[in-house]
């Protein structure tokens, strides 16, 4: 019994550090703009897709961060520019920053489905076989998964805290209008939150495509969980999303176990409304 709730528990560890990546770039995009970006869901689509297709040249799974992850960050960076950018000369440039990017998760969605037609896509696991410590069995494309989920978070802690963009994004999620006073470039920072978003949320997508396939609508269960988490950890707040995320990826590894796994969205959705009530800005969120 006590081997099995601590086989569950590194389960819900392990999925809670792909869901703090992919929280932490919707947080940081409403963070900084205070737009909640319908896509964020098709950028993952696109990281599994893209996964796919490099690692079905034969470039193998170094190929496929070294040409999907620049890749990502394109795609974010001018998606900012060509559909958000020109939406902020209005007044009402939120709401149909909304609306703009539902119609472009739509539109991403459909397009792969075009391109790659409605059937699962994947790849082999990073790597392969299974670790065992004493009387438990890990697989081993789960542990890297974990490893190389933590380290992504770590540089890019490291980067807000020490790079000089870094240090940009977190100023105008601050307070934009000074740090524009004292020379920060707010559109090059926007344009750099939506590429960072995406690179975060497709190197989740690129991590899960040999575990849980990649199919053209399945981005928006990712949207949701994404939301979900933001919401639970204080919108925009990134020290609540990562706290968040591991909070629900355990509650869903204990749900699943004992309930099955379609209860988990249900529990999610429980464990929100029932923080909610009790602090309605959510863990770490502020009415600021």
């Amino acid at each position: 019994m006590l081997q099995e709730i601590i086989e569950v528990l590194i389960s819900g560890i392990t999925s809670g550090s792909i869901y703090a990546m992919m929280a932490l770039g919707m947080a940081l995009v409403y963070g900084v703009t205070k737009v909640f970006n319908f896509a964020y869901g098709s950028f993952y689509t696109m990281g599994g897709y893209l996964a796919y297709v490099v690692y079905s040249s034969g470039l193998g799974h170094l190929g496929v961060f070294l040409i999907t992850l620049p890749v990502l960050f394109a795609a974010g960076w001018w998606t900012e520019k060509l559909a958000i950018k020109p939406l902020r000369k209005r007044d009402d440039w939120e709401m149909l920053a909304v609306m703009v990017t539902l119609g472009l998760a739509l539109f991403l969605d459909n397009l792969h489905q075009v391109i790659f037609g409605p059937f699962k896509k994947s790849i082999p696991a990073l790597v392969e076989g299974q670790t065992h410590v004493g009387t438990f069995v890990f697989s081993n494309h789960d542990v890297t998964i974990l490893v190389a989920a933590l380290l992504s978070m770590l540089f890019f802690v490291l980067f807000l805290n020490k790079s000089y963009i870094g240090m940009s994004v977190r100023a105008v999620a601050q307070n934009p209008i000074g740090a524009q006073i004292v020379g920060v470039a707010n559109n090059r920072i926007f344009a750099y939150t939506f590429a960072l978003s995406a690179v975060l949320v497709g190197t989740a997508g690129v991590l899960l495509v040999p575990k849980y396939y990649v199919h053209p609508f399945g981005g928006w269960d990712i949207l949701v969980k994404a939301w979900v988490i933001t919401a639970f950890g204080g919108m925009g707040s990134l020290k609540g999303s990562f706290y968040a995320a591991f909070i629900l990826g355990i509650v869903e590894a204990f749900v699943g176990w004992h309930f099955g796994l379609t209860w988990t969205i249900f529990a999610w959705f429980t464990v929100l409304l029932g923080t909610l009530i009790i602090r309605p800005q959510g863990l770490f969120g502020t009415w600021g």
